[in-house]
């Protein structure tokens, strides 16, 4: 009697404590935080700009802010850590300089040469700047737990928008859109690497600024930092 009680009891108690069981169990599951994916949809650089080389009388400011903004779809190589990225970007590339780029009206080649302010010209900053649309194409790499270091080589072309020249001096703030042999076209590699939202980023212009063979070639690098919004 004293048996049977006890598996009386037993089976009264026993889907309460499953229950109950289970509850615990998925409970702890919804209290879990969801693993974070970061895709790397829209993304946002801050760089330093800057030419390779300088020609004679050339100073660049050390500081020369310029942006990128890219927002590209990603396509993830089967459960590996690899994964394709292309899209459409807009860059804005910008370099203080202490003077302006002018035809050559000396001699009938027309080159462009790079002439310095004069000693007595006083001005505050002074800066071109060149906007491009392009297209970037990328190979991305994560690995790690959750995958928080990212790996990226890309490419990228694209062409001009815009372009001018600000100058700031005791007059004022003026624009003007006018920077001689401006080669429209800019194609260029670049990396990045870093742990999730943020990279360092570096651009490599295998394009010249001004068109080849007009009497100055610069070539355009940015280094700075990305981050990932989406």
């Amino acid at each position: 009697m004293h048996y049977a009680s006890f598996v009386s009891l037993f089976l009264l108690i026993a889907p309460f404590a499953y229950g109950q069981n289970s509850f615990s169990k998925d409970r702890s599951m919804e209290d879990e935080e969801p693993v974070k994916e970061y895709h790397d949809f829209i993304i946002i650089e801050l760089h330093n700009d800057l030419f390779l080389e300088t020609v004679q009388g050339m100073d660049i400011r050390p500081w020369s802010p310029g942006i990128n903004v890219s927002v590209m779809p990603e396509i993830v190589l089967g459960e590996s850590v690899f994964s394709l990225a292309s899209g459409i970007a807009f860059s804005s590339f910008n370099v203080h300089l202490n003077g302006n780029f002018e035809r050559d009206t000396l001699t009938s080649s027309g080159f462009v040469r790079f002439q310095p302010f004069d000693d007595r010209y006083s001005w505050n900053k002074h800066k071109v700047s060149a906007n491009y649309l392009e297209v970037p194409v990328e190979f991305r790499i994560r690995a790690g737990k959750r995958k928080p270091f990212k790996l990226t080589l890309g490419a990228k072309a694209g062409y001009l928008v815009n372009v001018h020249t600000k100058t700031i001096d005791e007059d004022g703030k003026r624009k003007f859109y006018d920077v001689p042999e401006i080669n429209r076209w800019r194609y260029g590699v670049y990396g990045r690497i870093g742990f999730r939202r943020l990279s360092v980023y570096g651009f490599y212009s295998l394009s010249t600024f001004l068109n080849e063979g007009t009497g100055v070639e610069l070539t355009p690098v940015t280094l700075g930092l990305s981050l990932a919004m989406f």
